[in-house]
């Protein structure tokens, strides 16, 4: 985090993503004590699914209420939820989701926005091959140009792969650092990294 650098975590649909979700917000709050905001990007209501989850495995998730969200299609409500962007043409998605982190980032100058995207795959399923691959080659320019936001981006990888066979891989280029879950989602390895010291180690959630 004090490199802000941009991480991708993947996971498996037997995974409970909403404890590793939950425990690393929760790391974040002890860590930096409120002096990174963080955003949370709900894609067709992931969010809620993956707090149900925490919550059945008897996780506080309480602080979730004050957290900036931006819903991306989807029904529930949950978070503070800031700007709603529906499902639309890829062009069409791009400006008004970029116009709402925008808006969101610009109004708290000066402070790291944390980024975590939950449920991105939902849409990358809805796009055509040419609107997937901008959609990827879209998220790196973020990564690169914006460097008030650091982007951690839980992707499931078996909905990925049936997207499309190049999208992960594109993905992983993408990223500085690659996670991936691991004991059902109590453990993670560290994929891919370009700190050294970090690649190959692993460690619980």
């Amino acid at each position: 985090m004090s490199r802000r650098t941009s991480a991708l975590i993947e996971h498996t649909s037997e995974d409970i993503v909403g404890y590793a979700f939950c425990k690393f917000l929760q790391e974040v709050r002890d860590r930096y004590n409120g002096s990174m905001d963080v955003v949370v990007t709900d894609f067709v209501d992931a969010l809620p699914v993956y707090l149900h989850q925490a919550e059945l495995l008897g996780l506080d998730v309480g602080f979730i209420s004050n957290i900036s969200v931006i819903k991306v299609g989807g029904k529930l409500n949950v978070g503070n939820v800031l700007y709603k962007v529906p499902i639309s043409p890829y062009p069409v998605y791009k400006t008004r989701y970029e116009d709402a982190l925008s808006k969101i980032v610009e109004s708290r100058a000066g402070r790291v926005q944390l980024n975590v995207q939950l449920g991105i795959e939902m849409v990358m399923n809805l796009f055509d091959r040419k609107e997937l691959i901008e959609q990827i080659h879209d998220i790196g320019r973020q990564i690169i140009q914006n460097k008030d936001v650091i982007n951690v981006v839980f992707v499931n990888v078996e909905a990925v792969e049936r997207a499309s066979p190049e999208a992960l891989p594109l993905l992983r280029v993408m990223f500085p650092m690659v996670l991936k879950l691991r004991g059902g989602g109590e453990t993670f390895t560290v994929r891919k990294s370009v700190f050294p010291r970090l690649r190959g180690i692993s460690g619980e959630v």
